[in-house]
């Protein structure tokens, strides 16, 4: 009998050896790719720097997005951040005035795989009581897991899909992550240093983990479907993450590709 470690190396090598092809030709392989871009945590994200706010980290990223007319942004809102400043609350108006749409992303960012169903779904409800504020419509009925988890045990996972559906939610699901939340503490450590020169490398080293993930999704898109599906880019509303989007305005979402309406994407 074949192990399960045997099994699995089978089946992924194939993906992995995919993706590096496509990565070696990426030029020619990003071309044409739909992808629409979501963002995470809202109204605050990670370490804030020395002398920012967190209002117009959000506003940088919000005119970076509408500079590029990308349509119909997704952010994922946890609402339990407003307690820690009443201020973030303004995050909110300025993300759905500039035109963008705001999804359930928990109230306290829990993690199911750690807590029981029905924490999670009245944590689920609490933010959909507090997003009622802010939220157009049923917009708000587009939800994401928190760590991208959706439970430990098939039971969890069944029953939160289950209420979700009953709830008439959609499930934000991801194509594209590298782990973007990663720079955000390190580059607040650098600005508190004045070190250009570290922030310089993490620049570097975060559009190159974007891109490589990038052709890996684009890579294991074609190996299971024979095409390219519509992407979905998760980022997190940081102040390193709007750097960057500042600094490679022309890459927002990464050239060449074409942007779509999150939901387009994630009702395909």
């Amino acid at each position: 009998m074949v192990d399960s470690v045997t099994l699995r190396r089978a089946v992924l090598r194939p993906l992995f050896c995919a993706a590096l092809l496509v990565c070696a030709f990426r030029a020619v392989a990003l071309a044409g790719t739909e992808m629409a871009i979501t963002i995470d945590d809202l109204p605050a994200h990670g370490a804030l720097p020395p002398g920012m706010q967190r209002v117009e980290i959000a506003r940088r990223l919000i005119g970076v997005l509408k500079e590029r007319a990308v349509p119909g942004v997704y952010g994922f809102v946890n609402g339990a951040r407003i307690g820690d400043d009443p201020g973030y609350a303004e995050i909110l108006k300025h993300w759905v005035h500039a035109g963008f749409y705001l999804g359930n992303h928990t109230f306290s960012h829990l993690d199911i795989d750690r807590v029981t169903v029905p924490e999670y779904i009245a944590d689920i409800e609490r933010n959909e009581t507090f997003l009622a504020d802010f939220a157009r419509g049923d917009s708000a009925r587009v939800f994401r897991y928190p760590y991208l988890h959706e439970g430990d045990t098939r039971s969890k996972r069944t029953r939160v899909r289950q209420w979700l559906a009953g709830r008439r939610y959609r499930i934000a699901q991801v194509t594209v992550h590298f782990d973007d939340w990663a720079w955000n503490d390190a580059y607040a450590r650098c600005v508190e240093r004045n070190d250009e020169r570290a922030i310089a490398f993490l620049k570097h080293s975060f559009m190159k983990a974007a891109m490589d993930r990038f052709g890996w999704a684009r890579a294991v898109s074609t190996m299971l479907f024979g095409r390219q599906i519509r992407h979905i880019l998760l980022l997190h509303v940081g102040a390193f993450d709007a750097l960057v989007a500042e600094a490679r305005r022309a890459a927002i979402p990464p050239a060449p590709t074409i942007p779509v309406e999150s939901l387009d994407a994630v009702c395909r």
